[in-house]
């Protein structure tokens, strides 16, 4: 990677999150890290989110407001509008872990000769306690068939790679970030290596976080995601990722135990 001084594209995506959306932008532009282009793709709110993403117009480099056809869509025309040399994504509601952190992420992608990182993430609630916590092994391809995929908003990539390997699906309902994830980190050979750092902290109330009366279904759909790129995953895949995610709930209370997440709120 050349040595200059990286340009991150954080894109945000929005619709009608009138309550959410003001931490999510205010996480991005309190970074000590000053190369970054900031894009926030509104899906046509019908409620006030415009308004408030508009008073940030000044900290703000691009604002796409226009309907859309759904999350990925929109992620897709966020990437598209980028122009820096990496590109990660924050959602309305979510927020960077701490000021420092995109500037670790810089570093970590000069430092290395890397096309894509990830990290850790812990689920929040409203009052900032950690209801699951996401810690990332270093990666091997062989994770995936044992259920691990890493959060996806700790997930950045050199902006010339998708002009390779393309875009979000948009056909596969909720999975679109799984297949993402899947065909870039195991369906081809990227340089990928792990930061060791916590990235994101997602609020709880998104489908992932919150609606596990679906989650049998929705591994139905994970494992669609392996045959459309064409290969079927193996039988344990499923129940091993589930034994996953019972671990991040105890990681949490652990977290919560010792007031670590203040520690990591904080650097």
């Amino acid at each position: 990677m050349n040595k200059a001084k990286l340009k991150i594209s954080i894109i945000t995506i929005c619709y009608n999150n009138e309550s959410d959306i003001q931490k999510t932008i205010e996480s991005v532009i309190a970074q000590s890290y000053d190369h970054i282009e900031y894009i926030v793709v509104d899906g046509a709110s019908t409620d006030n989110s415009l308004n408030i993403i508009n008073e940030y117009s000044e900290k703000v480099d691009k604002i796409i407001s226009e309907p859309d056809n759904g999350i990925y869509d929109a992620i897709n025309k966020g990437i598209t509008s980028s122009t820096g040399d990496i590109v990660g994504l924050i959602h309305a509601g979510d927020r960077l872990i701490n000021t420092q952190v995109l500037g670790k992420i810089a570093a970590h992608f000069t430092e290395n000769e890397i096309d894509a990182s990830y990290g850790h993430s812990i689920i929040v609630n409203s009052s900032d306690s950690p209801v699951r916590v996401n810690k990332s092994p270093e990666f091997r391809k062989s994770l995936f068939k044992f259920g691990w995929m890493p959060s996806h908003q700790s997930v950045y990539i050199k902006r010339e790679v998708f002009d390779r390997l393309g875009l979000y699906r948009t056909d596969l309902g909720g999975a679109g970030d799984y297949e993402f994830v899947l065909r870039y980190f195991y369906f081809n050979d990227l340089k990928i290596k792990r930061l060791d750092e916590f990235i994101v902290k997602f609020a709880l109330g998104g489908e992932s976080t919150t609606d596990y009366h679906r989650i049998p279904k929705r591994q139905k759909v994970h494992v669609k995601c392996w045959k459309v790129n064409g290969e079927s995953p193996p039988s344990y895949m499923v129940p091993v990722k589930l034994l996953r995610k019972t671990n991040q709930f105890v990681l949490a209370f652990w977290y919560r135990f010792t007031k670590k997440h203040e520690q990591v709120f904080s650097m």
